[in-house]
């Protein structure tokens, strides 16, 4: 409850004129407040019943919509009639009004009432907006789906394309394939010349694994150019994640070019390793240099990094006066130092960045984890940690500074301590995969505490389905536990999913010992091949003596 609220009411019971009204005014205010301290106790029943009481002493029809609105959070559904009842008495063409019985009718099972309200959004100029947003608050009601399908298919929704996006969202949020598909299909009809509606089905395609279908929708959307900015770089994500990232910063390419299109045709050209191109658009945007924004400087930076120009690329950094970028180049300054054999000169440089008072927090606590990762790089560990430690005390329970200490941890050895570090990021959020995973797997790799590490893998595996690295980690613990045949589908799958050195280690091992040796061979050679220096992989051939 705003505090205004609170003051109109001890107004109204300040200035009440009569006993009657006097009376009714103090009842409620007291039913008013008691309500509110209710919610700030995390009580919504009790706040519920408080609200609509005061609601119905009030001839305030905001009280009567915050009752409604407190009792629908509730799920209280007979104190939510009482409300509406109530709202729709004093302000019965209340815009917010028709929306909330929406939303009481689906929580209650009554689809034809929520199929009437949510009709008469829909006619609405924009009211397809609180339609998509009643039917998200139901998401978990199976009444949703089918009023949801039901609109879809009676041909309901309006002739824009922004609410035929948004439901087909919405579709894809409640898990219903077919209906997301069927309205991306239907959009083509509807919208036939509106690149976005092809790009959707191109969306919908390469969800299907269909590539070929995907790059015909994609081709007929450019057909209609030429596109806006925002249009292209849809166009070119669809293209990169077809594995085509050449042709997305082609696709990039035509049209006015921005800060925006330019880094996305670098990273494009940087992913597909296109060296002429990349010195090409560097050039280009190196033109007019004496007036380039801190974005474009510091795209010129990267550039010039990719291109392994040292030089030119602190040259452009430090041109960078102000700003977000600002901040970042000062990073990769310290990057670049310490690549020239300056690393007291990187560390100097991080220091004073962690002692400035940037507005940038996320630049600052980056201060820390690239000196930390500097100082593992020449191999002064117990620096790191402290680098760590530092960070932590201004930014305290920071998950990416925690992660980072505990893998420091498990380098040197420490796995009592890097255990506690991952056991705090589970306990700061039970959901977290990937601390999950890192606890697993290090119990799996470090101990003998096999069954814990498997639990916990499963846990990770259960909120990131197909995650390479737990996938890779669930066919290591039942390697480490003796089940080599039931680990090696995982192994492989992890290899397919992403060719890893490290998984390539794992992959590897198993196969040795199951006596496929000229497979393990194999997996090796391509690991060596993606990474050499890799620590997993040079430990396993080490222990293996090959």
């Amino acid at each position: 409850m705003k505090v205004h609220i609170c003051l109109v009411y001890l107004l109204l019971a300040a200035t009440a004129s009569g006993g009657m009204a006097a009376h009714a005014a103090d009842a409620s205010l007291e039913a008013l407040l008691e309500g509110e301290f209710a919610l700030q106790e995390g009580e919504p029943a009790a706040a519920a019943a408080a609200y609509v009481r005061a609601a119905e002493l009030s001839d305030d029809a905001s009280l009567s919509e915050r009752a409604a609105q407190v009792s629908l959070l509730a799920d209280d559904f007979e104190l939510a009639r009482r409300a509406l009842a109530r709202w729709r008495a004093l302000a019965p063409a209340a815009e917010a009004l028709r929306p909330a019985e929406a939303q009481l009718a689906l929580k209650t099972g009554d689809q034809i009432g929520a199929a009437i309200a949510l009709r008469e959004l829909l006619h609405r100029p924009k009211g397809w907006r609180e339609a998509v947003r009643v039917l998200a608050s139901a998401s978990e009601s199976l009444n949703t789906s089918a009023i949801l399908s039901r609109l879809v298919r009676d041909d309901a929704l309006p002739d824009e394309f922004d609410a035929w996006l948004a439901f087909g969202g919405l579709a894809q949020r409640l898990q219903l394939k077919e209906l997301g598909e069927e309205l991306a299909e239907r959009a083509i009809r509807r919208f036939p010349e509106n690149p976005r509606a092809w790009l959707w089905q191109a969306e919908v395609a390469q969800r299907r694994k269909d590539s070929e279908a995907a790059r015909a929708a994609i081709a007929k959307a450019v057909q209609f150019g030429p596109l806006d900015t925002e249009t292209r770089l849809a166009v070119a994500a669809q293209l990169d994640a077809l594995g085509d990232p050449k042709a997305a910063a082609a696709a990039l390419a035509s049209g006015e070019q921005d800060d925006t299109t330019l880094a996305g045709r670098a990273a494009y050209l940087a992913r597909a390793d296109d060296e002429s191109a990349l010195t090409e658009l560097y050039e280009s945007a190196a033109a007019g240099a004496e007036s380039a924004t801190p974005a474009r400087l510091y795209l010129l930076g990267q550039l010039a990094e990719l291109r392994e120009q040292t030089g030119p690329a602190l040259d452009w950094y430090g041109r960078i006066g102000s700003g977000l970028q600002r901040e970042q180049a000062r990073l990769r300054i310290a990057v670049l130092l310490d690549k020239t054999g300056k690393l007291d000169d990187a560390l100097a440089r991080l220091r004073e960045l962690q002692a400035s008072d940037s507005d940038y927090g996320e630049v600052l606590r980056d201060a820390y984890l690239l000196e930390a990762e500097l100082l593992q790089k020449h191999q002064r560990s117990d620096e790191a940690i402290d680098a760590y430690a530092r960070g932590l005390a201004i930014f305290e329970d920071d998950p990416e500074l925690i992660y980072a200490r505990a893998l420091g941890h498990e380098r040197r050895d420490d796995i009592a301590a890097a255990e506690a570090d991952l056991r705090r990021l589970i306990e700061l959020d039970p959901e977290d995969a990937d601390a999950l995973n890192a606890l697993g797997y290090t119990l799996a790799d470090r101990t003998d505490r096999y069954q814990e590490a498997l639990d916990l893998i499963q846990r990770a595996l259960k909120l990131k389905p197909d995650t390479p690295a737990i996938v890779d980690s669930l066919g290591w613990v039942l390697y480490r536990m003796g089940r080599t045949e039931e680990a090696l589908p995982h192994l492989r799958r992890a290899f397919e999913l992403q060719r890893d050195a490290e998984v390539a280690a794992h992959l590897g091992e198993a196969l040795w010992m199951s006596g496929d040796k000229d497979e393990a061979r194999s997996i090796w050679r391509v690991g060596r091949e993606l990474d050499p220096d890799n620590r997993a992989l040079k430990q396993v051939l080490e222990r293996l003596d090959r």
